[in-house]
């Protein structure tokens, strides 16, 4: 692929609004080599984000990728604190209620169908950008790069398990050995052409469109799917992918883990070699002044 166009997408929502301030302007300031960053949201959270918006961010609707039939509602088993993705139309096509991260998950998956970028990387919300970073290094002779941690899903991992055998049974490959692969983790990227051939293997393998395909299944992940069709359906050589473990993202995932920022003046403090960026998983709890004075502190002042 010479000279691929790349974009960088963020799921995102109304409670993760600030941080997603952050990481835009972490972008603005650090990441070079992209055409364009999306913003997908729920249709709701559009006015919310419409500032956000500029020449090179674009604020993408769940409309403009998903089918009408998916729809967010009020639960009203929370008295309407929480949604739900569901509808009539999704309840005929035997498709649970869905909550917020599924519908994250299918816009993502979406994505690629409607824009028109050869590389799609993908930036959670809550994460901010530390140092340089050059996203058309993805992309060298020998393709683009997919991350791929060897055996890091082993058969105790139960979700994790489960979503290996949900993408091995979309794809029509034969059940997971285990240990797996793993290719869940942050930055990472796929390719357009990929997508669009692996969506048109599921709907040849299961009978059905990719949306109702994928959502019928109470769990799942994106970047499982993603990696066991590139390495298990096409091969990573033939679907222009090479393996990488590094993890250019500085992750905090549990609360014991935010126990490591305790006393840290700079996020610099953290990062690793080739790591250029930090996530702080919202649900943690860590205030965003906090993540704020952390990301602009100097190193060692």
């Amino acid at each position: 692929m010479t000279n691929p166009s790349i974009a960088i997408a963020t799921p995102s929502y109304a409670g993760d609004l600030e941080r997603c301030r952050l990481l835009c302007a972490s972008i603005d300031r650090f990441v070079s080599g992209h055409t364009m960053h999306y913003l997908l949201v729920e249709d709701r959270d559009l006015p919310l984000f419409a500032s956000l918006a500029g020449p090179r961010r674009q604020v993408l609707p769940e409309s403009a990728l998903l089918p009408h039939w998916l729809s967010s509602w009020p639960d009203p088993l929370s008295l309407g604190r929480r949604r739900v993705w569901t509808g009539p139309g999704a309840l005929i096509r035997g498709i649970p209620p869905l909550r917020g991260w599924h519908a994250q998950q299918l816009r993502k998956l979406a994505l690629p169908l409607k824009s028109h970028e050869d590389i799609v990387l993908f930036a959670d919300s809550d994460m901010i950008f530390l140092r340089p970073f050059d996203v058309t290094s993805l992309s060298t002779a020998d393709g683009v790069r997919l991350y791929r941690k060897p055996g890091g899903i082993t058969r105790e991992m139960e979700r994790h398990r489960g979503w290996c055998e949900v993408a091995s049974r979309l794809l029509g490959l034969p059940q997971p050995a285990f240990p797996s692969a793993d290719y869940i983790n942050n930055l990472v990227s796929w390719r357009r052409d990929n997508i669009v051939a692996m969506m048109a293997r599921i709907e040849q393998e299961t009978g059905r469109d990719w949306v109702s395909a994928i959502a019928a299944n109470r769990q799942f992940s994106e970047y499982m799917i993603y990696g066991y069709f590139v390495e298990g359906v096409r091969g990573l050589a033939e679907a222009g992918h090479w393996p990488d473990a590094h993890e250019p993202c500085k992750v905090f995932w549990f609360d014991e883990d935010v126990a490591d920022l305790e006393g840290l003046r700079s996020f610099e403090e953290v990062l690793g070699p080739g790591q250029v960026a930090v996530g702080v998983q919202s649900f943690t709890g860590v205030p965003l002044a906090r993540l704020r004075a952390l990301a602009e502190a100097e190193p060692g002042r």
